[in-house]
């Protein structure tokens, strides 16, 4: 079987400050070596968000080349993938081409996207990384569409000390109901959904192997923190929405046709970009890659662990 070229010294320049780098030079249909796929998981842990070029992939092409990277997610909603059930179709079109009004409540799921969030977070292990294939983009010169990004490092670090010491202990609640909340339109969960995925509680302070800490919440699957009154714990999420959503955090991605872009779950957050629904389409596939395991925050056993005894992994 052809495999692509191995390349020691990816191509990679930086999209934005905050966070984002463009990988060149990769054929993705391609099976890649494993010295390449170590060397993407790396680009992501710097930068959180890659973006491969001038891609063509098929369906399985996407499939397999997320594989390589690791175990895939099932989507637990129903009805909205066209064959396999690792694949999630992000859309405002139907599998028959045909270009839906705004009521569909396919195209209203899209709406619930267009707040932060961090993707499958009402899942007790949420994922690791997203990846989005753009099959039909927007015009250049359209308005809206974009899919914005925002470091939850760098977000975090820019807390004052009063605000990080009040959070460290807290937890929030992710529910994957949210969304019928917010838009009283959609269907009501199956059955089979709510016992697929039901709300969870994550820390709010996130902390990861190598030590960084980040925030870790949602603003499309929750706006209740645990352990606080329903209006106190509702404030604190609005303020933290509006910190990370700060320019210095972000980065908003102009999407082109057969671009693949690669996000870390763990250390981003991301939304989709408002734009007029009824003029233009909007078509992207997106895989998932599993996480390991659930969010630690500071006084998780295993951090607490670790920080008695470094040499503790």
């Amino acid at each position: 079987m052809e495999q692509a070229e191995i390349v020691e010294q990816p191509v990679v320049t930086r999209l934005n400050p905050a966070l984002g780098a463009e990988i060149t030079g990769i054929d993705l249909s391609l099976p890649m070596h494993p010295e390449q796929i170590r060397a993407f998981r790396g680009a992501l842990d710097n930068y959180g968000v890659l973006c491969f070029r001038d891609q063509k992939l098929t369906e399985q092409q996407q499939i397999a080349f997320t594989e390589q990277w690791g175990l895939l997610e099932d989507f637990p909603e129903e009805n909205k993938t066209v064959s396999a059930s690792t694949v999630y179709n992000v859309a405002n079109v139907s599998a028959q081409g045909e270009h839906l009004p705004e009521t569909d409540h396919r195209v209203i799921f899209q709406k619930v996207n267009a707040l932060w969030h961090t993707d499958s977070s009402y899942r007790y292990v949420p994922a690791y990384a997203s990846l989005l294939y753009g099959i039909e983009v927007m015009p250049d010169d359209a308005v809206g569409g974009r899919t914005g990004f925002s470091n939850m490092v760098l977000a975090y670090e820019a807390l004052p000390d009063d605000l990080k010491s009040r959070i460290e202990p807290l937890h929030m609640v992710h529910s994957y109901e949210h969304g019928r909340r917010m838009f009283a339109s959609l269907p009501p969960l199956s059955n089979f959904e709510k016992n697929a995925v039901p709300p969870v509680s994550h820390p709010l302070v996130r902390v990861h192997p190598d030590g960084r800490r980040s925030l870790f919440m949602t603003a499309n699957a929750g706006n209740e923190i645990s352990g606080m009154p329903l209006e106190e714990g509702q404030a604190l999420h609005r303020q933290l929405v509006e910190h990370v959503s700060r320019p210095e955090f972000c980065y908003f991605h102009k999407w082109k046709k057969g671009d693949l872009v690669v996000w870390d779950n763990r250390t981003t957050l991301h939304k989709a970009e408002v734009y007029d629904m009824g003029r233009y389409r909007r078509v992207f596939r997106r895989t998932t890659l599993a996480g390991e395991g659930p969010v630690l925050g500071p006084y998780s056993q295993e951090v607490v662990a670790r920080a008695k005894c470094p040499s503790v992994k």
